[in-house]
């Protein structure tokens, strides 16, 4: 699995065209209390085939720009700046929301990229921790693939470390059960995660 920067092909696309890992408290949340609100910089576009606005933590360099978005429910372009071209509209913003597996839903109206400081909204860096085992590229690699294929919705890359003996794994956001899933299958502290959206504190 290929790993990307996700806020560089953000930045480069609000230069051209308008527009962490998540703590360990995420893995500790409550399932079943309040969901998790997340906040974050991002793309957001909506291509000619589809009737619903995406968040896209990686972005196709071609214009007009392309990718395959996280649905995002309440979004409404008329109320924000945008760009469109060829039937395509995008911008880049700062969103907060929540995830219910299959889409995220607008809790606060976004804030346009380029009214707000960028480096208050970078993602966090990956916490690494001490291995519980030394696994191989390919092993680690292997770990990062399976996170990708258990959850598409909001894994967009991943592979392996080698430097810390773990599998660095990209997300758009991280999950309670993403964490467990983790937690449950893999050797302890063998999964760091990045994620463009973090948990609201």
């Amino acid at each position: 699995m290929k790993r990307i920067a996700p806020l560089a092909a953000v930045f480069a696309l609000a230069a051209c065209g308008q527009g962490g890992t998540t703590g360990g408290d995420a893995g500790d949340a409550d399932t079943a209390s309040d969901p998790l609100v997340y906040q974050g910089a991002i793309t957001v576009l909506q291509p000619t085939q589809r009737d619903s606005a995406g968040l896209c933590a990686f972005v196709a360099e071609s214009y007009p720009p392309q990718c395959e978005g996280l649905p995002v429910a309440g979004w409404e372009w008329d109320a924000v700046e945008h760009e469109e071209a060829q039937g395509v509209r995008w911008g880049t913003f700062v969103v907060t929301g929540t995830f219910d597996g299959k889409q995220f839903t607008l809790t606060e109206d976004p804030l346009l990229l380029s009214e707000v400081d960028p480096a208050d909204y970078q993602p966090a860096e990956p916490e690494i921790g001490e291995p519980a085992e030394d696994l191989t590229a390919a092993e680690l690699t292997a770990i990062a693939d399976d996170m990708g294929e258990r959850f598409p919705a909001t894994v967009f890359g991943g592979g392996a470390d080698e430097a810390h003996g773990v599998a660095l794994v990209d997300a758009l956001l991280v999950t309670p059960e993403m964490w467990a899933y983790a937690e449950d299958n893999f050797p302890e502290d063998a999964v760091a995660f990045t994620a463009v959206l973090q948990p609201v504190e």
